[in-house]
């Protein structure tokens, strides 16, 4: 291939494939994680929605993904514990309208938040582009979670 004249692709490749391997950067990961802990105020009070609750479902299942792939390290138990929140205000929601977490389940999904932080600051772009994938995978697949039959 003759770099010369197809330079300007060439190097947007290798730039594009480099940048995957590289953290987000920080604007990003304050944007998502700004987004992912105004869905909990959100809930926490009240005030929230269907629209909310999924975005902590997905932060979920996206923290899962991330911890097998390495990064952050937590007991599995949190993410059993946070579905349960989730599943319990996603009832509340359906008997009475209300989009609403307890106290108590918005201590668990805090850790949840955090764990994510954690994880949005320190998993390079590739890596966390392999766990929407799988989430998408997943979603269309049969299974209840990803974690039914993980160990600690």
């Amino acid at each position: 291939m003759n770099r010369k004249r197809n330079g300007g692709r060439y190097a947007s490749g290798k730039a594009s494939a480099k940048a995957t391997l590289l953290p987000p950067t920080l604007e990003s990961v304050r944007s998502l994680s700004l987004r992912n802990h105004l869905a909990l105020a959100a809930l926490r009070a009240g005030s929230g929605n269907g629209h909310l609750l999924s975005d902590l479902i997905r932060v979920l299942y996206l923290a899962w993904y991330l911890r097998e792939a390495g990064f952050g390290a937590v007991d599995h138990r949190l993410f059993t514990e946070a579905a349960e929140a989730l599943e319990r205000s996603a009832a509340r929601a359906t008997a009475d309208d209300v989009w609403q977490v307890s106290p108590d389940d918005a201590g668990i999904l805090e850790r949840l938040l955090a764990l994510h932080d954690e994880q949005l600051g320190s998993t390079p772009v590739g890596v966390m582009l392999g766990a929407q994938r799988r989430l998408l995978r997943f979603a269309g697949s049969d299974r209840k979670t990803p974690w039914q039959d993980a160990g600690p």
